[in-house]
């Protein structure tokens, strides 16, 4: 699963009040309209007029991922345009936190050519950025590519932070696509026990039930997920699959 974070670097200052605040405001109803190309005029508008480069692009990330439609796709749009100014963000681990952003960012839009040299551009500059590792790893594991690459990652992310269920998803995720569903089932236990309430990671181990032939389990998982987030398509097909029947 992926953890993506509602801060932009890897501090997560917090935004100064500045007169820029009414473009940054106007931006946010414009979102909500879903009117993104007039959201991105008054964000370049804000941003360029802000003093502080790293802040106004925490701030406009936090806008376009507070949405509930989250627009991933104008998001991205928006802040890879800044990335020829990517020096500006003086701290390492700040510029990390901009790199992995984009990377993630990257692959919710579908951008499956791109979201890679982000992720590396921020584990270069920060090799202990757990949540770069983690997105990584899973955006390989959705593509089924450098399996073994994404399994080093994760468990070196899972080293550095341990409590977090995304991670062990992630992990059990890997683990799956590689065909090792028994340790797959290990870690996506860990990741239930710890966020229950999620449908990815719900589906995540109704599917690696169904592997291990586990059928009556996996409906159990998949209703839940469908509970938790009834249109949760993947658990749809999933269920239809095992049961042979319609979609309701």
């Amino acid at each position: 699963m992926l953890a993506l974070a509602l801060v932009l670097i890897a501090c997560g200052r917090k935004e100064e009040a500045r007169p820029g605040q009414t473009l940054l405001q106007q931006g946010v109803q414009k979102l909500e309209v879903r009117d993104y190309a007039g959201a991105a005029v008054l964000f370049k508008q804000y941003v360029e007029q802000s003093p502080n480069l790293t802040v106004a692009l925490q701030a406009v990330y936090k806008a376009y991922m507070s949405q509930a439609s989250r627009p991933y796709a104008q998001a991205y749009e928006f802040l890879v345009q800044y990335e020829p100014r990517a020096k500006e963000i003086t701290v390492d681990i700040d510029r990390a936190g901009y790199y992995q952003v984009l990377g993630t960012l990257a692959f919710q839009a579908g951008r499956n050519d791109e979201y890679a040299r982000w992720f590396e551009k921020a584990l270069e500059l920060d090799p202990n950025n757990h949540l770069a590792m983690n997105d990584y790893a899973y955006a390989l594991a959705e593509e089924g590519r450098d399996l073994e690459k994404a399994l080093r990652l994760i468990r070196r992310a899972i080293a550095i932070k341990s409590n977090i269920g995304a991670y062990h998803d992630t992990h059990g995720w890997v683990l799956y696509k590689l065909g090792r569903y028994e340790e797959a089932l290990r870690e996506l236990r860990i990741a239930v026990a710890t966020a229950p309430d999620t449908a990815d990671l719900r589906y995540h181990l109704a599917a690696v039930y169904a592997k291990l032939g586990r059928k009556d389990d996996a409906l159990v998982e998949l209703e839940k997920a469908l509970a938790l987030q009834p249109g949760h398509e993947p658990s749809l097909k999933l269920r239809q699959e095992l049961t042979g029947g319609g979609r309701g």
